[in-house]
C-alpha cells in the first residue's frame, strides 16, 4: 500500500474498538488494501490523474425505494462531507465490499467511482450546483438513470480499454454480480453485521451553500475538461 495514500480509516477503527466488527474481520480489511492499491493504480495509470480521498464505511447501506418497497445495497459511492474540519469529495467504500468483491469487480467499481467523482468535480467548478442535486432516487429505475447520466464517458477520461471493458460488463449500471450479492448476505446481513438503511433524501449530496467554495478541486481534472472540450 502506497504511503502517500489518502485513505480515511477512522470509522472501521472506530467501528472495532466499539466491538462491531471482529479482530478477525479487522485483519481481513488489512490484508485486503493491497488489492484495492491495485485497482487504484489502475484506474490512476488509464487516467494519468490522482485519485481521491477514499473513506471507508464499516457498516453496510441499504437504499430503500419508498414507491416500490425495494431496496438496493450501495457497495461504494462518490459523496462530499466535512471530514477533518473540511468539507471534502471522496469516494467512499463500504467494508463488505472490500471484503468480498472480486478483483475485477472492485477494480470497475473504483473505476466507475472516480468517473462520478471526475463529474462531480467539474460540475462544482462550474458552479452548476443544481445539477447534482437531480430527482429523487424514489425507485430502482431512477436511481440508475440518475447514476448512468451524473458521470463522464470512461472512453474519454480513461486510456484502458481493459478497464473500460470491465466496467461496462460489470454495472449495468448498478452493479451486477451474483456471488458478491451471495457472500454479502450469508456472511454480512445474516451475520448480524453493521448495516444500514438509508432514505432516498439522505443517498443525495447535500453542502451548506457556504461551503461550497471551500471544497478542494483537482484543478488538473478541470484543465483536462476544458481542453477535452475545445
Amino acid at each position: 500500500m502506497s504511503l502517500m495514500r489518502n485513505l480515511y480509516m477512522e470509522r472501521i477503527n472506530e467501528s472495532h474498538e466499539k466491538g462491531r466488527i471482529s479482530d478477525e474481520i479487522l485483519k481481513s480489511f488489512y490484508d485486503r488494501l493491497p488489492l484495492l492499491e491495485r485497482a487504484v493504480t489502475a484506474v490512476e495509470n488509464a487516467s494519468g490523474l490522482p485519485y481521491p480521498m477514499i473513506v471507508f464505511d464499516p457498516t453496510l447501506m441499504l437504499l430503500k425505494y419508498p414507491t416500490t418497497f425495494s431496496e438496493t445495497i450501495i457497495y461504494a459511492s462518490t459523496g462530499i462531507e466535512k471530514l477533518d474540519g473540511t468539507y471534502q469529495l471522496y469516494v467512499q467504500v463500504s467494508l463488505p465490499f472490500l471484503l468480498y468483491a472480486g478483483e475485477d469487480t472492485l477494480k470497475a467499481c473504483l473505476a466507475h467511482e472516480f468517473l462520478h467523482y471526475v463529474f462531480i468535480t467539474i460540475i462544482l467548478s462550474k458552479k452548476a450546483f443544481s445539477t447534482l442535486s437531480g430527482e429523487r432516487l424514489d425507485s430502482p429505475e431512477v436511481h440508475m438513470a440518475y447514476d448512468d447520466t451524473h458521470i463522464v464517458v470512461p472512453e474519454e477520461w480513461l486510456t484502458d480499454a481493459g478497464l473500460v471493458n470491465l466496467i461496462k460488463v460489470n454495472f449495468n449500471p448498478v452493479i451486477s454480480d451474483k456471488a458478491l450479492e451471495a457472500d454479502v448476505k450469508s456472511r454480512w446481513i445474516d451475520a448480524q453485521l453493521p448495516v444500514r438503511q438509508i432514505s432516498a433524501d439522505e443517498s443525495g449530496i447535500s453542502i451548506p451553500i457556504l461551503e461550497v467554495s471551500k471544497i478542494p478541486l483537482d484543478q488538473s481534472i478541470i484543465r483536462l475538461s476544458k481542453a477535452k472540450s475545445k
